[in-house]
């Protein structure tokens, strides 16, 4: 009993003490101070940041975001010595590989030896065209900027911008948060530079997702082409496009937007509709799957691909009707999947609609591209029967006749299939036995000399 009780004293005056000690100070942390940003056309963005780093640190990183994009650029960087230090890293942006107006997010992430994991504050600068001195008028809708032109040539196209944007919500009953922008560059060369290589000679206009920016090409003297009405409001439409449909899962079919862009931009005129005359009398109509993504890259496949993706759409509408279509393209809101949008907006799946589409075209469904069952060659020597038949999956349909010899390469003698297996049964059991009787002479030689 006096033993407890010393115990349960010591015990205690154990715990009074632990509480007047100090607790374990916890690992250091690295110390950041703010970040700064400075965008350079052309060239990259750059983001420096002073940090006070503590003994074991095992990786430093950049880290990148951008406006339009859920994706983070994460670039391992040099691991500064413990101390003071300035954190610097250039996010490189040559022509074409970074839209102008676009948001950039810049900082940096310590991860230490015990696995925590610390990340600074962030700079964000505006990564623009600085090439030329812009004007830039607001409108109701749109927000213009240009380099070449008076004020009217600037209010011209904010009204044309404008009409577009109100007719696209008011179909689709969405509403646009903000101004969208509208850069018109004054001549090919300087719009093509932004789009970057690879990009089709034919485009003269782009609307990039996520950034609500659209670019174009429009000369001062050439605000009165009927082609300015069709690309504005055409590239608009993809704008409030995506506003209807935005959603983390599923994007609605390219073949739609387009469509629509298509529809409410020209209609389906007679320019589209003798692309697809055309297709329809050589048999090289694209079926809806082949128009997905994005457009073949041949001028006239690539035109075709405009072409059906609004007879598509005005089909749609004159079976179906306009609401039906709303009702298509705003479920993509929910991340629904192809088939579910159609079969919640039309009743059916879009097998169906593409199906009835072909059946209003007067065609019959295309055959698909790629590898197709090789034709039925000759028959080889003493072979009887029919020729097979391809299957399903490019091989044989029709089993081979009982009792049809095998055929042999060079001509050699065939060999029926029972005694071909009664030579290898033979065989096994002749390897079987000689393994045997050499086991069983290395069992009776005498032990060779230690080694």
């Amino acid at each position: 009993m006096r033993r407890l009780r010393v115990s349960l004293a010591l015990v205690a005056w154990l715990g009074a003490v632990a509480g007047l000690l100090p607790a374990t100070a916890a690992a250091a942390e690295p110390s950041f101070g703010p970040a700064t940003a400075a965008a350079t056309f052309g060239v990259g963005v750059d983001v420096e940041q002073p940090v006070t780093l503590p003994d074991g640190v095992v990786r430093v990183e950049a880290l990148v975001r951008t406006t339009g994009s859920d994706r983070t650029l994460v670039t391992p960087i040099a691991t500064p010595s413990a101390g003071q230090a300035t954190l610097h890293y250039r996010f490189d942006t040559e022509l074409g590989t970074l839209w102008p107006n676009t948001s950039v997010e810049l900082g940096f992430r310590v991860t230490m030896d015990d696995g925590t994991v610390v990340e600074g504050p962030t700079a964000t600068v505006r990564y623009e065209d600085t090439r030329f001195t812009w004007r830039t008028l607001n409108g109701e809708q749109v927000r213009v900027h240009w380099t070449e032109g008076g004020e009217a040539f600037g209010r011209r196209v904010a009204e044309i911008g404008d009409e577009a944007v109100r007719r696209a919500t008011a179909l689709l009953g969405v509403e646009e948060d903000g101004l969208i922008d509208f850069f018109v560059y004054a001549n090919d060369r300087a719009f093509q530079e932004i789009l970057g290589p690879g990009s089709r000679e034919n485009v003269g206009g782009v609307a990039p997702g996520g950034l609500r920016t659209l670019f174009a090409s429009i000369g001062s003297t050439n605000l009165d082409d009927p082609w300015v009405r069709i690309v504005v409001p055409h590239e608009l439409t993809h704008v409030v496009f995506e506003t209807a449909t935005s959603n983390p899962y599923h994007d609605a079919p390219h073949w739609l937007n387009e469509g629509l862009a298509v529809y409410l931009s020209e209609g389906y005129s007679i320019g589209r509709r003798s692309s697809v005359d055309r297709a329809v009398a050589s048999d090289s109509v694209i079926p809806l799957q082949g128009l997905v993504g994005a457009f073949p890259t041949t001028a006239e496949r690539f035109s075709l691909g405009y072409g059906e993706s609004v007879a598509a759409v005005d089909y749609l509408i004159r079976t179906h009707g306009q609401d039906a279509l709303v009702r298509l393209i705003r479920s993509y809101a929910d991340g629904v999947t192809d088939d579910e949008a159609f079969e919640a907006a039309l009743g059916g799946d879009v097998a169906g609609f593409e199906a009835g589409w072909f059946d209003d075209l007067g065609i019959e469904a295309p055959q698909p591209y790629g590898p197709q069952p090789a034709p039925a060659g000759p028959l080889p020597p003493g072979w009887e029967g029919a020729a097979p038949t391809p299957g399903a999956s490019g091989a044989a349909a029709s089993p081979r006749p009982s009792g049809t010899p095998l055929p042999t390469p060079d001509g050699a003698s065939s060999v029926q299939p029972a005694v071909a297996i009664a030579l290898a049964v033979v065989g096994v059991v002749l390897i079987g036995a000689a393994a045997w009787l050499v086991a069983r002479a290395r069992r009776r030689s005498p032990p060779g000399p230690a080694q």
